[in-house]
């Protein structure tokens, strides 16, 4: 069953179309009673020619020629001509076409209603010969009223039902043209709320070329951010019960051994007690992902120094690097307000693990480089390392959840470092890339839009 919004459009648009059509046809009538209608002057037309025709015969032959040629004619043309006596014969003898017509702007009242001509017939005696146009044309309107040709409002029944079925057609294909794509759309809104993200409106509506293949390209782009959304939910709850199923079964073999050999309690405690704090090392790591994710730093009005910020994290990272024998050198370009407005603690986390990213995967006496400039209208953060690299097939996926590069270098981790740095930098309006450094190692890139107190 069609929805009240088909039947709104239709019935709008078709009691429009009606009311549209009867005010042009009043328009028309008020128009056409300014001017003779065309009917009427085609019956003037060829009053004036019997008229012409009668008055040429009474000139020459007199009444009995002219009854023999009026003999002729039929009984309508008959009872609507008339020839009488005149005592004197106007000025005007025949009726001039231009009298025929009113002056601009008068009534119907001012059409003269017959065509007359005065003539002096061959016996001497002058005549009147008159044929009454009005008559005429009462006498053939109701000739079509008596054979079924009705009208209302001098409109023809059939014109009348031609405009109502016509209208009627082309308010209804209007109507369904409209709501169809609203059925469509409610259908794709109630299958993602069923969870079916895989459906798309574009294909089925790319062919309007109107505001509503707009809404279905959005419609789709919605539809394909939430599919990935959920895909990501799914994978990173996948990701948290693999990583914490090691950490639990340890906890429960030391629990274990705990039990059985009671002289050997206080190994079994420290090893509860070191993957209790991987644990709780893990699930720090999914809160800071989890808070990046979620954060709305547009509600932030907090503004910091980057350049502070920065040099905070590599002296930090300096102190750990002293047993490694790593050196962490820090370049800035002179002369720059490194002013960002943005969350400094979720930024500083996420330097934090680039620095240290690197620091992992570096040997003794190595370098890691951090350079802090301004380039454009953002500020860019490069830290390269002297380390092994990453395969160029890896390098898009490093950014993802629980991904490690294996290396002998790399220690031990859970993959969330690189993952909190990309969504604090993209959550800050920025962008993260990766690439190989050209003497080897791995070189992050990190880019956050300069403020300006312009905003």
């Amino acid at each position: 069953m069609r929805g009240r919004l088909f039947w709104k459009i239709l019935l709008g648009f078709w009691l429009t179309f009606i009311l549209m059509t009867q005010m042009l046809w009043v328009v028309f009538s008020f128009y056409g009673n300014r001017h003779e209608p065309l009917e009427r002057e085609m019956v003037r037309q060829m009053a004036k020619l019997q008229v012409a025709s009668a008055a040429s015969v009474l000139q020459s032959g007199g009444l009995p020629a002219l009854n023999a040629m009026t003999a002729n004619w039929s009984e309508t043309d008959k009872n609507h001509f008339s020839v009488l006596p005149a005592t004197e014969i106007p000025q005007v003898t025949t009726e001039s076409p231009d009298k025929a017509l009113p002056a601009k702007g008068r009534g119907p009242e001012f059409y003269s209603r017959d065509v007359t001509a005065w003539v002096k017939g061959s016996d001497g005696q002058n005549y009147r010969i008159s044929y009454d146009i009005d008559g005429l044309r009462e006498v053939n309107q109701q000739g079509r009223a008596s054979e079924g040709r009705h009208e209302i409002l001098n409109i023809p029944i059939p014109m009348i039902w031609m405009g109502v079925l016509g209208g009627l057609f082309f308010s209804t294909l209007l109507a369904w043209n409209l709501t169809r794509p609203m059925r469509q759309l409610r259908a794709g809104f109630e299958r993602v709320a069923q969870g079916d993200l895989s459906v798309r409106l574009l294909p089925v509506m790319r062919r309007r070329h109107d505001e509503l293949t707009e809404v279905a390209r959005d419609f789709d782009s919605m539809a394909e951010r939430l599919k990935e959304l959920v895909s990501a939910r799914e994978q990173l709850l996948h990701d948290v019960s693999h990583e914490l199923r090691s950490p639990l079964a340890r906890l429960q073999l030391a629990i274990g051994l705990a039990r059985q050999n009671p002289q050997n309690v206080a190994n079994s405690l420290q090893r509860i007690e070191h993957e209790s704090e991987r644990l709780d090392k893990m699930i720090g790591e999914l809160l800071a992902l989890s808070r990046a994710e979620n954060h709305n730093i547009a509600d932030d009005d907090e503004y910091f120094d980057l350049h502070q910020l920065v040099a905070v994290v590599v002296n930090d990272a300096r102190y750990e690097a002293q047993v490694p024998g790593v050196e962490i050198l820090l370049q800035v370009s002179p002369q720059v307000d490194y002013t960002v407005k943005g969350n400094a603690e979720l930024m500083r986390r996420a330097m934090d693990n680039i620095v240290r990213n690197a620091l992992r995967f570096s040997a003794q006496g190595q370098q890691v480089k951090v350079v802090l400039s301004l380039i454009d209208k953002s500020y860019q953060i490069q830290v390269s390392d002297q380390g092994p690299g990453v395969e160029e097939s890896k390098l898009s996926s490093i950014f993802d959840p629980f991904v490690r590069v294996q290396s002998a270098l790399s220690g031990k981790g859970y993959g969330l470092g690189l993952a909190i740095t990309r969504k604090v930098i993209l959550a800050h309006g920025g962008q993260v890339e990766a690439r190989n450094g050209e003497q080897g190692g791995l070189v992050i890139i990190l880019r956050v839009p300069r403020w300006s107190a312009v905003e």
